[in-house]
């Protein structure tokens, strides 16, 4: 029952925020329109370039593995 409740509420509330977006897009004075249009790719490009930096964060932590340690390490499993 709950989680029909929530899929419910989060389908009605996708299809009010599309409706009110289509509006700002299309429907409204221009100057509305534009920085609807730059918020959105905004927050596009800050998202990409979020994911970029988590993972060269995440290459910079890791420790590098030379071979000769991962054929150790494969011998010691054995």
């Amino acid at each position: 029952m709950r989680k029909r409740t929530i899929g419910a509420l989060l389908m009605f509330s996708t299809a009010v925020f599309m409706g009110f977006y289509t509006y700002l897009l299309f429907f409204s004075n221009k100057h509305l329109q534009e920085v609807t249009l730059k918020i959105t790719i905004y927050f596009l490009v800050f998202i990409l370039a979020a994911s970029l930096f988590l993972i060269g964060y995440g290459f910079f932590k890791t420790p590098a593995i030379t071979p000769k340690e991962v054929k150790e390490r494969i011998k010691s499993v054995k």
